[in-house]
């Protein structure tokens, strides 16, 4: 990328950022007025990621979003609400609670768990800046859901992928922030970075959820321990979403603990922010929404009982702004919001006639009385996933849960704890939870990423549970959590010399800038040292003099990946390999493919066009091709320059896919690539249906 072209993304995205910021900002004040400090960053955090996603999804449902048509709405809508925001409704709503800091020694051992995993994650995301995303999911949906939004411009119509557990039907709030950021780059650059920032929202969020009990250095630690495990590692540099909904639910339960703290009953702004936090992350990931409906439902039961009708009415509707846009979409196409679903008891519902697919399903609530699984894999697994402290961590995260399940902790905090049990369903009953062949699940290891956002909340109410028990209690946590750091934080995967040297330069400069802004924060709240004028200047000084530094590094950030991405992907078979290396040197051809991981088809500039070939059923339904008749005609229909045919990964039975066996030899067919276990073919007409005697 040219120096011009990355200066003019990085300006169009700023540009965006400020205008759903000012959007932020000022239904912020409506919603919570009076509420200052980092329990109002939170809500205004939510706020933005709402103005962002709203926009987009406005544009995007008549296939009219681009870049420039998003960012052009986004600032009218920031312009006006700036303009007129004295005419705006102020909700009634009472400050947060300010408080007793936690001591500087207890804050200090809580950012030093925090910068630990702040800087492992970092280097997570140095390796992807040599290798591009290579996870599954990033390149099996989140990567195409993106791409496919940032070149349509449509996020109506489903995307059809590979015929495994309906994907098109998920829905996609995530996708749509790494799509703004594929439109303003015209690449995936900030893809790489966008779970950082998601990191470090987690831990601001967790920070206020043990802040009003003088114990937010606790909740933070907790959390950061989490992110940095090696059940999370895979969210560095890659476009999972699960640490986005993670967010979602510790914002809304950071904006509900702090409006409810001190026994106060919740008021309608904070309702409507909690409520919109909610459906925030049932938009993001199916798994969320039984405590995206828990949380919604502690916000009716914290009203006043006079206004609890008006708060779920109100809440509702934040909800489902938040993240019904995808399951209406799922209505309209399939007949159903919830597809995965067909049957409640003896009434069928409408959906697709198909196998869901993919892996094979086991759930971990299907194996608790097998104690064998139980013994060979369920509790090796957890050692995997959480490090070899991992009994301990669960301790903590249980007593964090009981602590808050007591009576004298408030509807709020028990709220919190309904939330984290409801987490724990969804992972118990999740059909890819121990995945595997019988008795064998394999997939137990990688399922338990929907058991994290639990431990996260969990350990974020851990404490706001022992702030309340005295120093002793806090200290002896916390050093608890400081023991567990070393063994729980993914050090060392795959690591050379340069990524320890990142992740050490990383956890420094976190820390370090942690406690410089605690200690800035401190000073200007409690001795008034600062004018309010003199420190938004100091502030806007050294957030521009940041934001110049970051660009300047960026650009050679930016030549560095590019230079790697894709270069020689060795994550799957030499086959898809070869194409993945052919295909990010094209631009602008129409690609058809056989592959489940079709992401890095789409080339650096993500401008090929790549769909999988299948055959479109009822309601919706999307399956591979049972022949070779059917497959041809499905790919005479898409009309494609190149056929990228291979087998999708190491160990299946067949040395070439049947796909290309039923081609190879048509008159229209030429050899790209030939390698093991699949080729790339180019198309110089319509595929013979006589191919196939």
């Amino acid at each position: 990328m040219s120096f011009p072209a990355y200066l003019v993304g990085c300006l169009a995205s700023l540009a965006g950022l400020a205008a759903v910021l000012v959007i932020a900002v000022v239904l912020g004040r409506c919603l919570l007025p009076g509420w200052r400090g980092p329990v109002a960053w939170v809500g205004a955090a939510i706020l933005a990621v709402a103005s962002a996603i709203a926009p987009a999804l406005a544009l995007g449902t008549f296939g009219l979003l681009t870049g420039w048509s998003w960012l052009l709405l986004t600032l009218l809508l920031a312009a006006a609400l700036w303009r007129w925001q004295e005419r705006l409704p102020a909700a009634r709503a009472r400050p947060a609670l300010i408080s007793e800091p936690a001591s500087p020694g207890l804050t200090m051992v809580g950012t030093a768990v925090a910068a630990g995993a702040f800087g492992a994650f970092v280097a997570g995301i140095a390796i992807r800046l040599g290798t591009g995303m290579t996870g599954f999911d990033s390149t099996w949906y989140h990567g195409p859901f993106a791409a496919g939004i940032a070149q349509s411009g449509d996020t109506w119509s489903l995307h059809l992928l590979a015929p495994q557990f309906l994907s098109w039907f998920y829905p996609q709030n995530s996708e749509v922030i790494h799509s703004l950021g594929m439109m303003a780059f015209g690449t995936d650059l900030l893809s790489i970075f966008l779970n950082l920032g998601w990191f470090a929202a987690c831990l601001l969020a967790a920070w206020c959820i043990g802040r009003p009990y003088g114990a937010a250095p606790i909740s933070m630690a907790g959390v950061a321990l989490i992110l940095g495990s090696t059940a999370m590692a895979d969210q560095a540099g890659e476009a999972r979403n699960d640490i986005v909904g993670t967010f979602f639910l510790l914002a809304g339960l950071a904006v509900m603990v702090n409006a409810a703290a001190g026994g106060r009953k919740i008021t309608l702004g904070p309702t409507l922010v909690v409520a919109l936090a909610a459906g925030l992350a049932m938009g993001t990931k199916v798994n969320f929404i039984p405590a995206a409906l828990v949380l919604l439902a502690g916000t009716v039961v914290l009203a006043e009982p006079s206004r609890r009708l008006r708060n779920g009415l109100a809440g509702s509707g934040a909800l489902l702004l938040g993240g019904g846009y995808w399951y209406l979409r799922n209505l309209t196409h399939a007949g159903n919001p919830l597809p995965w679903i067909n049957h409640i008891g003896p009434l069928s519902l409408p959906g697709p006639e198909q196998d869901v697919g993919g892996r094979d399903a086991g759930s971990v609530w299907g194996y608790l009385t097998d104690t064998d699984v139980v013994r060979h894999w369920f509790l090796p697994g957890f050692g995997d996933g959480f490090g070899s402290g991992w009994i301990l961590l669960g301790v903590l995260a249980i007593t964090g849960l009981v602590l808050c399940l007591d009576r004298n902790s408030g509807p709020a905090r028990r709220t919190g704890a309904a939330v984290g049990l409801a987490l724990v369903l969804a992972w118990l009953v999740a059909p890819t939870s121990a995945s595997g062949p019988a008795g064998e699940p394999n997939g137990f290891v990688s399922g338990l990423r929907y058991l994290a956002p639990a431990l996260a909340v969990c350990l974020a109410l851990l404490g706001s549970g022992v702030g309340q028990r005295g120093g002793r209690a806090r200290w002896l946590v916390a050093g608890l959590l400081l023991i567990l750091a070393p063994v729980t934080i993914a050090f060392g995967d795959g690591w050379d010399a340069k990524e320890w040297l990142v992740a050490i330069v990383a956890a420094t400069v976190f820390w370090v800038v942690c406690l410089i802004a605690l200690g800035v924060w401190r000073v200007r709240s409690k001795q008034h040292r600062l004018s309010t004028r003199s420190s938004r200047k100091l502030f806007g000084w050294t957030a521009g003099a940041t934001i110049a530094f970051l660009v300047l590094c960026g650009f050679g950030v930016q030549r560095y990946y590019f230079n790697h991405r894709y270069a020689s992907p060795d994550f799957t078979i030499p086959a898809l390999s070869e194409s993945y290396v052919w295909a990010n040197g094209q631009s602008g051809v129409k690609i058809g493919t056989n592959a489940t991981r079709q992401y890095p088809l789409w080339g650096e500039d993500l401008d090929n066009e790549v769909q999988f070939i299948g055959v479109k059923q009822p309601h919706a339904g999307f399956v591979e091709a049972g022949n070779c008749r059917d497959f041809i005609a499905a790919a005479n229909q898409g009309d494609y320059e190149y056929l990228v045919l291979t087998l999708d990964r190491e160990g299946q039975k067949l040395l070439v896919p049947r796909e290309l066996t039923w081609v190879s030899r048509d008159p229209a067919v030429k050899n790209v690539i030939d390698a093991d276990g699949g080729a790339v073919l180019a198309l110089d007409g319509p595929l013979s249906p006589r191919s196939c005697r």
